[in-house]
């Protein structure tokens, strides 16, 4: 399959897996419009890449958070006052 219909349909899908998996091919092309949609493509599949490390950003922060109360929390379980 060439590397423009690989490009699109992971695009396409969202697919995160055969983004990353693209990223690491040769890019070839047979022409200057050709070119210019590969470039249309790799432009869309850096917007998902950007927002799905968004994401997972805001996820870690939460993660961030909830390990912090947790530990917050069993400090205060075993604070026993006599």
């Amino acid at each position: 399959m060439k590397y423009l219909n690989k490009l699109k349909a992971a695009v396409i899908n969202e697919d995160i897996e055969k983004l990353k998996e693209l990223i690491k091919e040769e890019i070839s092309f047979s022409s200057i419009d050709e070119a210019k949609e590969i470039n249309f493509y790799i432009k869309m599949a850096v917007n998902i890449l950007e927002k799905e490390k968004e994401k997972l950003s805001s996820e870690m922060q939460k993660i961030k958070k909830l390990q912090k109360f947790n530990f917050e929390n069993k400090k205060d379980l075993f604070n026993f006052k006599i």
